[in-house]
Formats: C-alpha cells, sequence, structure tokens
C-alpha cells in the first residue's frame, strides 16, 4: 500500500474488496441489450393483446361493432417490423429511457408514459399516410395503455438483472479528496450505482510525489477532487499525475457546498462558466406542473364532493362557527392568499395564540401542539387524517396553490420571521414556488418531523423538483394519512 506524508489521515469506506466478475463496458452493454430486447417484446404483446381485445372480446365488440370484415391478425404482424423500430427509437431518443438508469421510479414512469404516447400517436399517423382505413384506429388507441404497463414491467425486469449485475462487477477503487456535504453526495450516489466499489478518502490533497506513490499502487479507476480552493498550479499538477497514471480526474468547486443543487453549466458564452439556477421553475415547468395540477383537482372535486359535504355538516353540528375557515398565508413570492381549510378550531382561535404558544411541540418556527384546547372533537379526527386540508384544492384551482410544495406560511402566527431568524434569507427560497397541500416532510413524519428536517426537505424538493417526485410524493400522501403517524 503507498505510503503518505507523515500528518496526511487516510480514510477508507467499509467495503471488501472483492474478485472481479464483470466489466463495467459489459454491464452496461447487457443492460442495454436487454432494454431493447425487452421493451421490443412488450410492444409486440401490446399490439397482440390489443388485436384480441379489440376483435375477439365479446363484449367490446358487441359495445363497439367492427364494420366490415373482421382483419387477420397477419396485417398487424407484418405491421410491426416498422413499429417495433420506431417505438424503440422514440424511447431512445426522445424518452431517454436507455440513457439513465438510476433516475426514481416514478420518473422513469412518466418517462414510459410520455414515450408510448408519442410513439402510439406516431405509428397512427404512419398508418394512416400510408393505409389511410387500412389499419383500425380503435385497436391502435388501445395499444397505448397496454404498452404503459407492459413496458413498465419490461422496465422493471431488466434494472433487477442491473442490480444483480452490479453486485457482481469489477468496480476499481475511486479516491476522493476532501470532504462535506457534496463529497457525501457523490459516495451515497456511487454506492447506488456500484455497490461493491472501493472508496478511499483523502481529507487533504497530498504533496505530489506522494500522490504519485499513492496513484501507482491502487488501480483508481478515477480521483476526484472537492477542494478548488487551491492554488491552480497543485490543481493542474494532481490533474497530470492522473492523466499519467491513466486515472480519470474531476473536480467540483466549493459553491456546490453552499448552493448545491442551484449550480448550472451555462455554454452562452461560448466558455464552459457556472450559473446559480435559483429555485425559482422555468416556464415550461412550470406550465407542466400547472396543468397536472388542474387535472388532479378536477378528479379530486369529482371524487370528493359528498365526503366534503358530509365534513360539513359535522363540523357546523360539532361547534358554533362556519364549517370553512379562511387564512391569510404567504404564497408565490411573497403573495398573500386566503387559505381555505375545514374549521378544526373554536371560532376565536386565532387570537387566542399567544395563550398556547407554551404548547408548541417544535423548537423552531413551526407551531404545532399535540394537545391544543383549540381543537374541537370533529376538528381533531379531521387532522388526524389531514382531512381539514382538502378545501385547498380550491385555492389549487384557482392558482393560488399546488398539488405538491412546501406548506404555506401563515401571515399571522410570525411563522416566517423565525424563519428569517433562523435560516436567513435562504428562508425566502421556500417562496419560489408554489406552496402545496402536501410536500416532502408530510410523507416523511408529518408533524414529528423537526423544524430544521422540515425546512431541509422543502429546499431539497424546491432543487429536485420534478414531475416523477411530485407523483411520488401523492402517491405516499395516502399511507401517511391513513396511517395518522404524527398528525396532530
Amino acid at each position: 500500500m503507498a505510503t503518505l506524508a507523515p500528518g496526511t489521515e487516510r480514510i477508507q469506506s467499509s467495503h471488501k474488496p472483492f474478485k472481479p466478475a464483470f466489466p463495467l463496458w459489459l454491464r452496461h452493454g447487457l443492460r442495454t441489450f436487454l432494454h431493447l430486447a425487452f421493451d421490443a417484446s412488450a410492444v409486440s404483446s401490446s399490439y397482440a393483446l390489443a388485436y384480441l381485445w379489440r376483435f375477439r372480446s365479446e363484449r367490446w365488440v358487441s359495445a363497439f361493432p367492427i364494420p366490415g370484415l373482421t382483419p387477420d391478425w397477419d396485417l398487424y404482424r407484418n405491421m410491426l417490423y416498422v413499429a417495433v423500430p420506431l417505438w424503440l427509437m422514440i424511447f431512445w431518443y426522445s424518452s431517454r429511457l436507455y440513457s439513465n438508469p438510476w433516475i426514481s421510479g416514478a420518473d422513469r414512469f412518466l418517462k414510459i408514459v410520455k414515450g408510448c404516447l408519442l410513439a402510439t400517436v406516431a405509428t397512427m399517423a404512419t398508418t394512416y399516410i400510408y393505409s389511410r382505413l387500412e389499419y383500425s384506429r380503435m385497436m391502435l388507441i388501445l395499444v397505448l395503455p397496454i404498452s404503459v404497463i407492459l413496458v413498465s414491467l419490461s422496465q422493471a425486469v431488466v434494472l433487477w438483472v442491473d442490480d444483480w449485475v452490479s453486485r457482481h462487477e469489477n468496480a476499481r477503487p475511486v479516491l476522493l479528496i476532501g470532504g462535506g456535504a457534496v463529497a457525501q453526495v457523490v459516495k451515497d450516489r456511487i454506492r447506488l450505482r456500484h455497490p461493491e466499489a472501493v472508496i478511499h478518502e483523502l481529507r487533504d490533497l497530498p504533496p505530489d510525489q506522494d500522490l504519485k506513490r499513492l496513484l501507482a499502487g491502487q488501480p483508481f479507476y478515477e480521483m476526484i477532487l472537492f477542494k478548488s480552493a487551491l492554488a491552480h498550479e497543485r490543481i493542474l499538477a494532481a490533474a497530470e499525475i492522473c492523466d499519467s497514471q491513466g486515472i480519470s480526474f474531476k473536480m467540483l468547486p466549493d459553491l456546490l457546498e453552499l448552493r448545491l443543487g442551484e449550480i448550472q453549466m451555462d455554454h452562452s458564452l461560448g466558455l464552459p462558466a457556472y450559473r446559480i439556477q435559483h429555485g425559482s421553475m422555468t416556464r415550461v415547468n412550470f406550465m407542466a406542473k400547472r396543468a397536472f395540477d388542474i387535472s388532479f383537482c378536477l378528479l379530486v372535486f369529482l371524487a370528493a364532493g359528498l365526503p366534503w359535504l358530509l365534513a360539513a355538516l359535522l363540523i357546523r353540528l360539532d361547534s358554533k362557527g362556519p364549517a370553512l375557515y379562511k387564512q391569510k398565508r404567504f404564497g408565490y413570492k411573497g403573495r398573500i392568499f386566503h387559505a381555505y381549510k375545514f374549521r378544526t378550531m373554536v371560532v376565536d382561535a386565532e387570537s387566542r395564540i399567544k395563550a398556547v404558544k407554551t404548547l408548541n411541540n417544535h423548537q423552531g418556527a413551526f407551531f404545532k401542539a399535540k394537545d391544543d384546547p383549540r381543537v374541537t372533537r370533529v376538528g381533531r379526527w379531521l387532522r388526524r387524517f389531514s382531512l381539514d386540508e382538502f378545501p385547498q384544492f380550491i385555492n389549487v384551482f384557482r392558482g393560488e396553490m399546488s398539488v405538491v410544495g412546501p406548506r404555506p406560511l401563515a401571515v399571522t402566527t410570525g411563522e416566517m420571521e423565525e424563519l428569517l431568524r433562523e435560516f436567513g434569507e435562504t428562508a425566502k427560497k421556500r417562496m419560489n414556488i408554489l406552496p402545496g397541500i402536501t410536500g416532502l416532510w408530510q410523507v416523511s413524519g408529518r408533524s414529528d418531523v423537526s423544524s430544521e428536517q422540515r425546512f431541509a426537505l422543502d429546499m431539497f424538493y424546491i432543487e429536485h423538483w420534478s414531475l416523477g417526485l411530485d407523483l411520488e410524493i401523492i402517491l405516499k400522501t395516502v399511507p401517511a394519512m391513513l396511517m395518522a403517524k404524527g398528525a396532530y
């Protein structure tokens, strides 16, 4: 093992060396091949099942009679020679299903839906141009829901195989120099992608001769430097040493420690540059999120109309006052709006907040009390299952809130002022996005999550937003509501 200069501390991960099995290139090639083969099979099966659904299902045929003669399967089987490559091309270039295996399951599902939708439209357009009325439009449409299911299963199977291969791959060691939050993120990602990889760490960049001996004594794959504040001469010398040893050299700037998630590469000047991308969404992302919110609201209004009326009636019978309660909240960019909730407290609850401040179960800006005397009997039940928040779908429909996002802070309770005292100007980033009905901390323990953890989860959501993350949070919200853990 290479020796280091005195005083240079070395830390090594607990991962044990192992016998080489699959080289890295073989794992990547195998995963790509299996994706193409399994997805091609899934697409072909989708057309076969859609054919049976449209032309062989008695109930479907009786509901939607077949005009003319029933076409033979050979007509559609021959079409697959063109349709399947077309679908795979769309999956590859438009949906990017094969380029990043480490995205979340929700993001992957949305990419699959996008790819299947585009491929279905492209196939219908192609058959219409070249064969007009020869192919059944209805059958080609039925392919869409079937393909979403089968391609999702196909992708899941391949990723399961890839996960097994990852535990038997010949992953060469990685050297990390420097520490901090970014280094921890990098380690987590390396271990997620290559579970058997050995990670070596140094706190400081050793002198050139020590670095040469260290790199010569270990078959490192790459070296990652997290100390960009070092003298340029030392960084360039380290890069040259890595190059001479055939080792990849990467460097992450110290600025990432302060603005993790906000640093973006900018090529607008004709040169690589860093730019700070604050938490505000782009116009396209905002429109996509807004379209999702409106669609989700309409579904909720249709499904929850009668339960809402029942809840309102119980509230009126339980205590004096209106069923709905509105409160001034901070919204997008600090704009104040009235957030709607089912009333769960006595009518004069807000004027009595000073009397119950000592009951706060949180250290920090957010006020929550388990035994708040202002809560009514029905209100306690509504809060337990978070049903009091449902009227805020009205705010979502009006564009004042989103389904998913940081909770809107109340204007009169001093929560915003307390956040500013605790976290400084960074606290205002919570308002760079529409506030939400549910969010990351609601599915991570609800009121049992500390004030610091809530703020950290809100920041993570703002910096890593995607439609897939929204979908994942919504799916986790339902069991969190039913379990009622941390709700009061």
